[in-house]
């Protein structure tokens, strides 16, 4: 009796082990069979310059190489970053397939940019983008991108991490100039993976590689890495790639931030938004905003930067009416005045050239 429960135990723990290892290599399997579907996708992304060499007086190209998805056959999305002051660019395949940029579409205040590619692209199947807003930290980060070594190139290097957390604000960190709720994950991110793809345990992207955290101010950072959620590239894509630019709601000004105390002085204006350029034909000049009138709410939330003004307004469609407040107290000389008052409008918001 005794040897029979003690064998039923052995049988019973080593079943309990058999399912243990099954799964372990399912879990093995799964990330493999993910990279197998979509490494083909992130390409190199080589942004190519022209330079004059004084020792034999001839035109010399230089390469800077990154990475890139595909997003649609002759479609692929990278960081704005990446191609900056390209001469021209061009992409290569997994399988070694090299291609020309015909057109470069760029949204340079979210760090991301569209190549138009001079052909389609064969045997490559796009990404599918997946659901960024449904991320939580602990979720599986899968990332893939192009480790670039002095001139060696690793094509398509995989590193698997978690979700260290998400809505992390983008405001002074990296090449924004809006506010975009970046992923923070924790795979490794090797120079040449900027533009690489963060993928989910089905395989879809669900963010656009784009910062690394590393030496800062003489503090040492390790498995810090940023990516822009496939919530914005949607957004942002679908514009660049049916018209060439994003299509934002605006209301006409040019704006700077001004710092100050939050309520306003005899000597001092409060912090908020100078705008520092108004259309008299755009949205806000209709409503009566004047030069050198200083933001100061917009649609009854308090603003004291760009960042915050441009997040709100990105919430917004062209055609919906905004209430702004503005203090007015200087004149288009920007002198204070002796009568400086607050001042508010309803501006309705338009798409502008």
């Amino acid at each position: 009796m005794k040897n029979g429960m003690m064998k039923k135990l052995a049988l019973a723990l080593a079943m309990v082990l058999l399912l243990a290892a099954g799964a372990a290599r399912a879990e093995g399997n799964s990330i493999a069979d993910v990279y197998e579907r979509v490494s083909g996708a992130v390409v190199q992304v080589r942004n190519m310059a022209e330079t004059w060499s004084p020792e034999n007086g001839a035109t010399v190209e230089t390469a800077l190489g990154a990475s890139g998805v595909v997003l649609a056959e002759d479609f692929v999305l990278t960081n704005w970053h990446v191609v900056y002051e390209a001469d021209y660019v061009e992409v290569e395949t997994l399988d070694g397939q090299i291609v020309r940029a015909r057109d470069i579409f760029t949204d340079d205040s979210l760090d991301l940019a569209v190549l138009k590619l001079e052909k389609p692209l064969t045997g490559v199947t796009p990404v599918t983008l997946g659901d960024s807003s449904a991320l939580r930290p602990g979720d599986q980060a899968i990332a893939i991108g192009n480790v670039m070594l002095n001139d060696l190139v690793f094509p398509a290097t995989l590193t698997v991490g978690y979700i260290s957390g998400v809505n992390r604000s983008s405001a002074n960190m990296g090449n924004f100039t809006r506010n975009v709720p970046l992923i923070q994950f924790d795979a490794a991110v090797n120079y040449g993976c900027s533009g690489g793809g963060l993928f989910n345990g089905a395989g879809e992207l669900i963010g656009l590689t784009t910062l690394k955290g590393g030496l800062i101010e003489d503090m040492s950072y390790e498995n810090l890495s940023f990516a822009i959620p496939s919530a914005t590239i949607q957004r942002v894509t679908s514009d660049l790639m049916a018209y060439g630019v994003v299509k934002r709601p605006r209301m006409g000004v040019m704006v700077s931030d001004l710092d100050g105390p939050e309520e306003p002085i005899r000597t001092y204006p409060p912090a908020g938004l100078l705008a520092s350029e108004v259309d008299p034909e755009g949205p806000a000049g209709q409503a009566g905003m004047l030069l050198n009138d200083i933001i100061v709410e917009f649609d009854g939330v308090r603003v004291h930067t760009f960042n915050e003004l441009s997040t709100l307004l990105d919430d917004h469609a062209a055609g919906d009416t905004v209430h702004v407040k503005v203090y007015r107290c200087l004149d288009e000389e920007g002198y204070m005045t002796d009568d400086p008052e607050y001042v508010e409008m309803d501006i309705t918001l338009g798409i502008l050239d």
